[in-house]
């Protein structure tokens, strides 16, 4: 009788096994079965497993381990006693507001790859975990990105608003995009008048976290928004303020000189980027928002 199960990824001890058919009941590859009162696993499951963890987190006797993975399980992770009740959470989601003013004091590296570490564990789309981060603290790097991107969008303002220079976007845009880059232009114009004032209207002065993966796995977007809302309220929690930067992610997409300014890998596309800092103005209520809508089946 075989006294464990070993392959290149995972590590049973059966002769501490249980047959409580936990790790059977969540795997959600449905990789164990019993056969003979005994734990068995798949003969695929080198190939089929997504290294979730999952086995390792819900098994009650600690027998099932995952080679080359760190376990993170602080023995009061799981205390209620230490979990935030509903009211305090809800509370945390409402105080949160995207802060557009920062005072002029560097967030400490510690704190920032604090948050970082806790997004890490933020879910992925089958466990791929295919969430990269890139930090810019330098201000000049900063303002850099900033003025690149003012460049562009005055240059295509312009463009649109003469005939000829109308006539020749139309040409390489899609009917799409070029109405919508007409729809937007009133609103293009403000922006840039608003930089003009001394405004950062892109990075809000602050530092930038870029949240990226590879475009071969996929799950970008969404993986990215996920860790992105966790940074953002765990921020909160330390006195920090952060603003998503839908029109940053974009440019820091569409254009090779900000890929090289913040260095890029390749084949990796940006799905999210937040600005942070320590907030320089303090609110004292919360906005309205509307009404919930929801359908019931």
């Amino acid at each position: 009788m075989r006294s464990k199960i070993n392959n290149a990824i995972i590590n049973v001890d059966l002769e501490g096994c249980t047959l409580c058919k936990a790790c059977i009941t969540d795997c959600v590859a449905g990789l164990f079965y019993i056969e003979s009162d005994t734990l068995h696993v798949v003969d695929e499951f080198e190939e089929l497993c997504i290294l979730c963890g999952h086995c390792v987190a819900v098994c009650p006797v600690d027998v099932i381990k995952l080679k080359n993975f760190e376990i993170k399980s602080p023995d009061d992770i799981y205390k209620t006693e230490d979990m935030p009740n509903f009211k305090s959470l809800y509370n945390l989601v409402l105080k949160r507001r995207s802060i557009r003013q920062f005072k002029d004091t560097p967030v400490p590296k510690e704190l920032i790859e604090k948050l970082l570490d806790l997004a890490r564990f933020s879910p992925t789309g089958s466990n791929t975990e295919n969430v990269y981060y890139t930090v810019i603290k330098d201000k000049d790097t900063v303002a850099k990105i900033s003025n690149y991107i003012t460049i562009k969008v005055k240059r295509l303002a312009e463009t649109l608003e003469d005939p000829k220079g109308r006539e020749s976007i139309k040409a390489r845009m899609s009917k799409e995009e070029f109405n919508l880059a007409i729809e937007n232009l009133p609103k293009t114009k403000n922006i840039l008048r608003t930089i003009e004032s001394g405004v950062d209207f892109w990075c809000w002065e602050g530092e930038l976290i870029f949240i990226h993966g590879d475009l071969t796995i996929g799950g970008i977007s969404t993986n990215s928004a996920i860790a992105a809302a966790h940074i953002m309220l765990a921020a909160e929690a330390l006195g920090l303020g952060t603003c998503s930067l839908g029109y940053l992610t974009f440019h820091a997409n569409q254009s090779e000189t900000i890929k090289k300014i913040i260095n890029l890998p390749k084949n990796h596309e940006v799905g999210y980027a937040l600005t942070i800092g320590y907030p320089k103005v303090k609110y004292k209520r919360v906005p309205s928002r509307r009404p919930l809508r929801v359908q019931w089946f």
